[in-house]
């Protein structure tokens, strides 16, 4: 049996990617001072020298050596503060580095992954450790020593598991398990400082206070964070990279209920690449004013009890919406190979736009693109080579409505056998993504295309969209929780309508409480009927699904704050018929006494 083998001694065999590392050990690495030197030294060299060796002697008798080795580590600088109606509520500082070990056993047609079981589950994340942050070699080569003595041991496992599972099985996809790449090597320079943690402490603070002159918010959050993330990454092909990737967000969030007792959320966020992009202290205070005046209207705006006709999403809510719903489906994530017991939850979690490729999904006057190489004009998802050691590049997505190809990693799909550059974490995912048209309205031009689909109707108002709630802290947990429980059924859950807005045909709007939007599916986007000639950037966190990461949970861990950046680029979205709601479910009683800051 595998697990009485695993403590058997390596012997030392020759490899034939051998010649490739020891080629790769000779590679010059361009560095920016002597720090930097001393410590790419070190991480690096680590890495190469456990890698050679690896390949040369990690082998059980009579068992199979590994045709790929990858280390990945990710060093990782952030802070963090948080405030709320003045006060600082946490404050806190945290580096570490962690390393990843991958290794496949088998050959690339079939190997380890892909597969899933009960029984390997729990290691199924355990392939890594923490390094040191000093620079020790020695202990850093001892950590990567163990780390891959585990993960091949457990590659052995599973390729074992894997074959007597299709002893007595078909595969329903006969495609191979790892993609041939071209080796691709990268160096860019340290990333920028962090600014102190004494000014997120104060943004946080000074933020937070202006829900002191707004008695109708009953709860309010202000969270700040800024972080410089290294990677270092190498593989036994001939791949090497080191990147940085520094963020900085602001996340503001605010609750209060409606004079019936309907919860009412709002956020505003902004992303960037460092800190000076963001904290602009004006700008901020003026957003929060604008969500407080709203969230204060909004309590005693009539509410919408049901309607179904032409609904108008514009700017922010327009990128949001394709969030939810459309960027999940334009990601090529691999459906494992399971046991029984497993199969049919990874088979419910199927993306169906793997079976769409070469169908309309979308109007065909509208294309979409996936371009890392972006990296200004507000595009923050940009990178020059993806978590594979993939060369990043432009991906056509759709084209004049027609689906071309999904994103994928190196973990081929039915229909794409190659990887697009997108792995990002433990999966595909979005960098840049353009949506666009050669028929682009101006505003004018679309609210009166909006206002005749109206009158066809034989409608009194239509419905504008401006901005979809998030999962916030607070009453919304519970909404993540229960889309946690729903399972695959949850996979087309997206949030209500915290900015929306009854408009009629005389221009008039009236301020909608909340509206819960109805059954809105990946279906729905091929019956757009317009859209603007100008479109709207907006920046989120996307958290990648992989095999173990059914992918209805992708947007529950989105919604977490969890996940690589992803900028859109989008037009406002006309459709001509969605159906909106009063939200349903049971409405908490509102708070017994006032707000004790404001109570006479």
């Amino acid at each position: 049996m595998l697990r009485s083998q695993q403590n058997r001694r390596a012997r030392v065999v020759p490899h034939p990617l051998l010649a490739t590392v020891v080629a790769l050990l000779l590679l010059p690495l361009p560095v920016a001072n002597a720090q930097e030197t001393a410590e790419l030294n070190v991480i690096m060299q680590a890495m190469r020298d456990e890698l050679a060796r690896s390949i040369e002697q990690l082998e059980l008798e009579g068992l199979e050596k590994p045709y790929f080795l990858a280390y990945t580590v990710r060093e990782s600088e952030q802070l963090n503060a948080a405030g709320s109606f003045g006060a600082l509520l946490s404050s806190t500082e945290n580096r570490n580095r962690l390393l990843s070990v991958e290794v496949r056993v088998g050959d690339p047609s079939f190997d380890n992954t892909n597969f899933s079981s009960m029984s390997l589950f729990p290691s199924s994340f355990a392939f890594g450790a923490a390094l040191p942050l000093e620079n020790d070699y020695r202990e850093i080569r001892r950590q990567i020593w163990l780390a891959t003595d585990g993960a091949y041991k457990a590659a052995l496992e599973s390729l074992a598991e894997k074959r007597a599972m299709l002893q007595n099985e078909t595969r329903a996809e006969d495609i191979g398990d790892f993609s041939s790449e071209e080796p691709f090597t990268y160096f860019d320079q340290a990333d920028p400082g962090l600014p102190s943690r004494t000014a997120l402490e104060e943004l946080a603070r000074d933020l937070s206070a202006a829900f002191r002159d707004l008695p109708e918010i009953f709860s309010s959050n202000v969270a700040a964070s800024a972080a410089n993330r290294r990677t270092y990454y190498l593989n036994s092909e001939g791949s090497a990279f080191i990147r940085s990737d520094p963020t900085a967000s602001i996340v503001v969030e605010a609750r209060t209920q409606a004079t019936d007792g309907t919860v009412l959320n709002d956020s505003a966020a902004a992303h960037g690449s460092s800190w000076d992009d963001i904290s602009d202290g004006k700008a901020l205070e003026s957003r929060v004013a604008t969500m407080g005046a709203n969230l204060t209207a909004r309590r005693s705006a009539e509410a919408l009890d049901r309607y179904s006709g032409p609904v108008l999403f514009e700017g922010q809510a327009a990128a949001e919406l394709f969030a939810q719903v459309m960027v999940p489906k334009l990601l090529g994530t691999r459906v494992p190979d399971a046991e029984p017991s497993f199969a049919r939850m990874m088979q419910q979690g199927r993306n169906p736009f793997l079976d769409r490729v070469g169908a309309r999904v979308l109007p065909r006057f509208l294309d979409i693109h996936d371009d890392p190489t972006l990296n200004d004009d507000g595009f923050l998802g940009g990178y020059e080579v993806d978590d594979d050691g993939v060369e990043a590049g432009p991906t056509a997505l759709v084209e004049n409505g027609v689906l071309r190809s999904l994103l994928t990693s190196r973990n081929p799909v039915p229909g794409i056998e190659n990887s697009t550059g997108n792995r990002r974490g433990e999966g595909p995912a979005p960098s840049n993504l353009l949506v666009t048209s050669d028929r682009g309205m101006s505003r004018d031009e679309l609210l009166a295309e909006f206002m005749l689909l109206v009158e066809e109707r034989g409608a009194d108002y239509g419905i504008v969209v401006r901005r979809l709630a998030k999962f916030a802290a607070g009453d919304d947990a519970a909404s993540l929780f229960s889309m946690l429980r729903a399972g695959p059924e949850a996979a087309t859950a997206i949030g209500d309508a915290s900015l929306a807005y009854r408009v009629f045909p005389d221009g008039r709007e009236e301020l909608l409480p909340r509206a819960e939007l109805v059954a809105v599916t990946e279906a729905a986007f091929r019956d757009i009927v317009a859209v603007s000639d100008t479109s709207t950037v907006y920046s989120f966190p996307h958290s990648p699904a992989g095999g173990m990461i059914p992918s209805f949970l992708v947007s529950a861990l989105s919604a977490l704050g969890l996940g690589e950046v992803v900028t859109v680029s989008i037009p406002d979205l006309l459709f001509e018929e969605l159906s909106l709601r009063k939200p349903s479910g049971n409405v908490p009683h509102l708070p017994v006494a006032n707000h004790p800051s404001f109570a006479p």
